[in-house]
């Protein structure tokens, strides 16, 4: 996958935003420590008004941290080959960074006036600066992307009747964690508040235990090629997640696939099609018959994608 070389002006773009809310976030600190109360207003309820209070610096501290990461981010997506994916990373750490920055800078302003009320127009003042930052480092990384062209595949040299088949196994540690870290927040959320009777925490703790199972059902799974078709399925639930019968496909091929083309990792639907993705590298590409496609990332794609054109030509035949 070849990208376009990275020039001056890409850099600054890309990096600037994030490095500017970064060092607007010290300096506010730096300027407004010696000015604001021990205690703040550090929550608000639904109609603005202030009802929870602590110390401004723990939340100055996290929203450090998320400017620091935020502006890594921007210069660590410069070495990436893939540009669509750098694209995606470099979109969530430019509305990350700045948005945390604006809401500690509103919180501080409310208390240093002495009100303890939240106007709702902040919420549109901090997607503004997320949307501004982002407008200006993600365009010249997607402008950068390279085509990723498929490849189609010779059919296998063998005998009519000779049995096809082709397995694989292919997945991603990082779902492993995510999901067992939704899992754990969700049981320590629903347990914490069950005592306490709040039913809208219980229903977000039970999300994520929900949403936890989810993606463990996808950390790992089976990729067949046989006289079905394409099956994926869970290789530990044995959950299918996706089949396509031999009588739907018009071609197949492979292609180097990129998250984000995707628009990310996981099982992605849009309107190019459906597709399992766990990282960027090879993937089979099925081409179904009435337009869409399906596609899997597997290392081996090619053999796979190989063994698939030899079933579906002798349907055809």
């Amino acid at each position: 996958m070849t990208t376009t070389r990275t020039t001056i002006g890409t850099r600054l773009a890309v990096v600037a935003p994030n490095v500017v809310a970064l060092v607007a976030l010290t300096v506010t600190g730096a300027l407004l420590a010696p000015r604001l109360p021990a205690r703040i207003a550090t929550h608000f309820g639904a109609d603005g008004r202030a009802d929870g209070f602590g110390s401004p610096w723990p939340f100055f501290w996290i929203s450090l941290a998320v400017c620091l990461a935020s502006a890594v981010a921007g210069v660590a997506v410069l070495r990436l080959r893939d540009r669509s994916t750098a694209a995606l990373l470099m979109l969530v750490a430019s509305l990350m960074g700045p948005i945390f920055a604006a809401a500690w800078t509103s919180t501080a302003v409310i208390a240093l006036v002495g009100s303890d009320r939240f106007a709702w127009w902040w919420t549109l003042v901090f997607v503004a600066i997320g949307a501004a930052a982002a407008a200006i480092s993600v365009p010249p990384l997607w402008r950068g992307r390279a085509a990723a062209p498929t490849q189609n595949v010779d059919a296998l040299d063998v005998t009519p009747e000779t049995r096809v088949a082709w397995r694989s196994h292919v997945g991603s540690p990082w779902f492993v964690v995510l999901g067992l870290a939704f899992i754990a927040l969700g049981v320590a959320l629903a347990a914490w508040t069950a005592a306490r009777s709040s039913g809208s925490a219980v229903v977000t703790g039970l999300v994520l235990l929900v949403a936890g199972f989810a993606v463990l059902v996808l950390a790992r799974v089976e990729v067949t090629v046989d006289r079905r078709g394409l099956r994926v399925t869970s290789s530990g639930t044995r959950l299918p997640i996706m089949r396509v019968p031999l009588d739907r496909i018009d071609s197949c091929g492979w292609e180097q696939v990129s998250p984000g083309q995707w628009g990310g990792w996981g099982y992605r639907i849009s309107g190019r099609g459906i597709a399992y993705v766990t990282q960027s590298g090879p993937g089979i590409v099925v081409r179904l018959r009435g337009g869409g496609a399906r596609v899997v990332t597997v290392p081996d794609a090619q053999r796979g994608a190989a063994a698939l054109g030899t079933l579906v030509a002798r349907t055809s035949a």
